[in-house]
């Protein structure tokens, strides 16, 4: 199945937000494009990354401490998917905040801290479920 979002983490952030949310939206049968599903031994590293960030509808980007000090891959995705989502209309990008505050993700992205984001501090399952509908546009009802 064609992946419905692309995962964009720091690697230090891979055990503990990561790979969990990947995993688990798989078992709800939404599909993600994650580095660890992706991309098989002897695949182009930047091509795998480059396809997955141009064909996923939607993509998730995890801003945790390390990723806002990571200066390598993660900017580069990050700048290409801040783009994507201002000029398809403001419906790509999918922030999650893991430990940071506004204040850091301010200082890192002003347009992006402005974005609603969901926050690992829900617990595993319910930001699976935020990210999910967030994925699959599903509009809450009171």
């Amino acid at each position: 199945a064609k992946p419905k979002a692309f995962i964009c983490h720091d690697s230090r952030d891979k055990d503990r937000v990561a790979r969990p949310l990947a995993r688990r939206l798989a078992s709800m049968l939404c599909p993600v494009w994650y580095d660890e599903f992706s991309l098989k031994p002897g695949d182009s590293l930047r091509e795998g990354i480059d396809r997955g960030l141009a064909e996923c509808p939607k993509c998730i980007v995890i801003l945790s401490r390390s990723f806002l000090n990571n200066p390598g891959w993660t900017k580069g995705e990050f700048n290409a998917i801040v783009t994507r989502h201002f000029t398809e209309g403001g419906s790509v990008l999918i922030p999650i905040w893991h430990r940071v505050s506004s204040k850091a993700v301010r200082e890192y992205s002003a347009l992006v801290a402005d974005i609603v984001a969901a926050n690992t501090k829900a617990g595993e399952e319910e930001l699976a479920r935020e990210i999910y509908n967030a994925i699959n546009a599903v509009k809450e009802t009171p």
